[in-house]
């Protein structure tokens, strides 16, 4: 896709479209080692899409225990900066404010391995997950925050 088919592309199909293209860029990637691939292979503004996408995607596919669990754990260092930088404060102050009181450390997540069905069920148990997601879905969507930071950041793409 060009640059002015890109740009002239309406906001859901123009971040999908910038998602697949730095979602492309991690193909092989190893995430076992964190988020060093993110930093290594991924521009900023990249990153930025790439963590908000991701995190929006999960919770309201599975909730914020499902982020954590999945391979976008990677990208979860990233949240708060990420929300920031698109303007998404509310957003940041609702992740800081639950990785905090809970003592979550979003750098490190192998806790939430999980090998079998029976463990993956086992992670909603450990915190109030579902009152975070209640909070973050009356929230709102960041697709409007998003496709103007990419739209911003267009030529990083």
């Amino acid at each position: 896709m060009t640059y002015d088919e890109l740009v002239s592309l309406p906001d859901g199909e123009l971040i999908t479209a910038v998602f697949d293209r730095v979602d492309g860029k991690l193909d092989g990637a190893d995430f076992e080692e964190g988020s060093s691939a993110l930093t290594s292979l991924l521009s900023e503004p990249e990153r930025v899409l790439y963590t908000v996408f991701l995190l929006e995607v999960e919770v309201n596919n599975g909730g914020l225990c499902q982020f954590f669990i999945n391979s976008s754990r990677a990208a979860a260092p990233f949240v708060s900066d990420s929300l920031d930088l698109i303007g998404a404060h509310e957003f940041r102050a609702l992740y800081d404010g639950f990785i905090k009181k809970y003592g979550i450390d979003d750098s490190d997540l192998s806790s939430f391995d999980s090998p079998t069905a029976e463990a993956f069920s086992a992670q909603y148990d450990r915190y109030p997950f579902d009152e975070f997601d209640g909070e973050f879905y009356a929230l709102g969507s960041l697709d409007g925050r998003l496709a103007a930071y990419v739209r911003e950041h267009i030529e990083s793409f």
